[in-house]
């Protein structure tokens, strides 16, 4: 930060915080995360700015007789869904799971790793992404396991005199798919209509088929972004990994300030957890905008007999019911409206799988 920012003194600014979860100190009357309870973590009247969130990560016991121990391990990320509403909006800005909002890629799976925007700490989670509103907050944690989950939560701000013209109200939603890859597959996988700028995603991507061990052509569907209802895509990033600052594929682990490789597991099933968030770069939309992975382009310029062999083998696997990729993903971005709107959240059991089985479409 620039020394001439962070020195200034603010005369009609005010900081605040308010508790959550930690009902075992010196405020016995907090609101707890208890099974199937939905959790008000924060409600601040405005104008203000949230500038900081942070929460306890959760850890659930896993019996030793349990057949399926990841998927238990999964609960404390996928089970709690984390929503904020502004100026009292109907629908909430923001919502997704809880290791999903921080990146924590894979079920819960990733590393630690710290970003200006999010970061998973030691046993804890931490959002530093400002969220300005006019009128008022409401953050609230929803429990939607069987388990009484240990939780505190703080959530700081900032009380402002008034928000600058054009301020945007800070968003987040989580979509996951499932589908069967091949070489001519097209899919739309995000959608926002209004006016805005994107700051990032957070993708975990998981598949079981040999074929697309190490995430091979996986990686190289072109990301399109269409602006404002444009035929073709002013930002067209041609594969996957470089549209998340990587090359070659998704390598090794690497968490960066910006973007990151932060879980890549090579066993069956492939996992790999990627983010990247922007600054400068932000992509900025006036009605709307639309994000689709092509595949459709790939590997064209092979010769003959490698082109062939590898229609044969991905057509191979998709005839015998294969082929499938599983995309969990968060976008997070800034709009001129309050309210969201989401995709429907699947299931908490479909939630908690590492990746959905093409029995279950």
């Amino acid at each position: 930060m620039d020394w001439k920012e962070i020195s200034i003194v603010r005369r009609n600014r005010r900081s605040g915080m308010s508790n959550a979860g930690w009902a075992y100190d010196a405020y016995p009357e907090l609101d707890t995360l208890g099974a199937g309870k939905t959790m008000t973590a924060a409600r601040i009247e405005g104008p203000a700015v949230i500038t900081c969130i942070h929460m306890t990560q959760h850890f659930v016991y896993v019996p030793e007789d349990e057949p399926h121990p990841e998927t238990w391990k999964a609960l404390g990320a996928r089970g709690i869904i984390l929503e904020i509403f502004f100026d009292g909006a109907e629908t909430p800005a923001v919502s997704a799971p809880l290791g999903d909002f921080f990146a924590d890629g894979c079920g819960g799976r990733a590393k630690y790793f710290s970003t200006p925007f999010v970061e998973k700490a030691p046993e804890a989670y931490n959002c530093f992404i400002p969220m300005p509103f006019l009128k008022s907050a409401r953050v609230t944690l929803r429990n939607e396991t069987g388990r009484d989950l240990n939780n505190y939560t703080f959530v700081e701000y900032e009380k402002l005199d008034k928000l600058p013209e054009d301020t945007g109200y800070f968003h987040a939603s989580w979509k996951r798919m499932a589908f069967q890859l091949n070489h001519d597959t097209d899919k739309q996988v995000f959608h926002i209509d209004g006016c805005g700028h994107l700051v990032g995603r957070a993708w975990s991507i998981c598949t079981a088929e040999p074929y697309f061990r190490d995430f091979h052509f996986i990686m190289e569907g072109n990301n399109e972004f269409r602006i404002d209802g444009e035929a073709e895509p002013s930002v067209d990033y041609l594969g996957t990994e470089d549209s998340f600052g990587f090359s070659w594929g998704f390598r090794e682990p690497f968490c960066g300030p910006y973007n990151g490789i932060n879980h890549l597991d090579r066993a069956k099933p492939n996992m790999l957890s990627v983010y990247r968030f922007l600054s400068a770069n932000a992509i900025r939309f006036t009605k709307s905008l639309d994000l689709r992975i092509d595949w459709k382009n790939e590997f064209r310029t092979w010769t003959k007999e490698n082109y062939a062999k590898f229609l044969s083998a991905i057509r191979q696997a998709n005839e015998s019911g294969g082929a499938y990729v599983d995309y969990a993903m968060t976008f997070y971005w800034y709009q001129d409206a309050p309210g969201g709107a989401h995709a429907p959240l699947p299931p908490l059991e479909k939630r908690l799988l590492p990746l959905w089985g093409a029995e279950e479409k």
